[in-house]
């Protein structure tokens, strides 16, 4: 449609009486008797500006559809989603269980991404690194920090079977968990065990 859009605006730009003489005059015996009015011409070269605009606008419509100038979702609001993530983790005043799955997942990464989608495109979390009860999320550059500790007065068959409900806290912060893993060496070795463990299960 682009193309056609091109075509119509490179035919507005020639001079159409000239474009006339050149393809149409030969038909007759007396071009000069049959030769439109310069009105004419005037108002054929207005449609084909007019045409090629329409198809202009009808193929940027096309391309916004495809997503072709979406930029992605803003990074503000990608930290919202996450604190808002945060806070929903934290409410469950009786504690949460820890979430069956994937290992490299880990503990609560199913809960995390169900939370995470809205509208435009679905930020990715993935876990950074895991220290005993404490996992970090990366969400498109933002660090959300789960610590869990098992919530008390639970039996002694629940903690054997390790099927304890949790009371958890979480931070979020933006900058990512790389840095934060870095400066600390149990979880910069959690991250390389994690990552080992991933490129393992692929």
């Amino acid at each position: 449609m682009g193309v056609f859009a091109l075509a119509f605006l490179a035919f507005a730009l020639v001079d159409p009486r000239r474009a006339w003489w050149h393809f149409q005059a030969r038909r007759f015996e007396n071009p000069e008797a049959h030769e439109p009015s310069p009105a004419s011409f005037k108002w054929l070269r207005v449609a084909m500006v007019g045409v090629a605009a329409f198809l202009a606008w009808q193929f940027v419509g096309m391309l916004r559809l495809a997503g072709v100038f979406d930029s992605g979702t803003d990074h503000g609001e990608i930290l919202e989603r996450v604190e808002s993530v945060a806070a929903d983790l934290e409410t469950a005043k009786d504690g949460r269980y820890k979430l069956s799955g994937l290992e490299r997942e880990g503990s609560w990464g199913s809960f995390i991404k169900a939370r995470l989608r809205g509208p435009g495109d679905d930020p990715i979390a993935t876990l950074a690194s895991k220290s005993g009860d404490v996992e970090r999320y990366d969400v498109d550059g933002i660090c959300l920090t789960v610590t869990a500790t098992p919530m008390p007065g639970q039996s002694e068959q629940a903690h054997a079977m390790d099927n304890l409900m949790y009371g958890l806290k979480t931070d979020a912060g933006d900058g990512g968990c790389t840095l934060k893993a870095s400066t600390d060496p149990a979880i910069a070795t959690a991250v390389r065990t994690n990552r080992v463990r991933s490129n393992s299960g692929r």
